[in-house]
């Protein structure tokens, strides 16, 4: 099923608008992007987005969740977490994220695998 251009557009805005993140808009499209085509239910990609959302504004609040990466991605964090949350849901969404004391700076978000690693887009950005 194909989600409407709107609620795409809604949720770059609804991203964009969380206080103390900091995000490149181009990688914030591809991510919502990945996100339609790993959920492709329009109640999927609501549950999971909204998710996302919760998880942005818990990094602004706490800061240094999750655990650091190594490598290439050295100096940036991994946080792991459900994107239904239902008891025995896998952690299959992740936020690579930096803490820069002015903000939370996103490098990328989304599914674990789907359409693959969330980690291996990275190296293309």
């Amino acid at each position: 099923m194909a989600i409407p251009d709107a609620l795409l557009a809604a949720w770059i805005w609804r991203l964009a608008a969380i206080p103390g993140i900091a995000m490149d808009p181009d990688a914030v499209v591809d991510d919502i992007a990945l996100m339609v085509y790993a959920f492709p239910e329009q109640a999927e990609v609501a549950r999971a987005m909204l998710q996302v959302e919760h998880a942005l504004t818990l990094l602004v609040q706490q800061r240094q969740l999750g655990q650091a990466l190594r490598g290439n991605l050295a100096g940036w964090r991994s946080y792991r977490f459900q994107s239904h949350r239902a008891r025995r849901h896998p952690a299959d969404l992740r936020i690579v994220y930096q803490d820069t004391d002015s903000a939370i700076r996103v490098r990328s978000f989304g599914h674990r695998w789907i359409p693959n690693t969330v980690y291996r887009r990275l190296y293309d950005r």
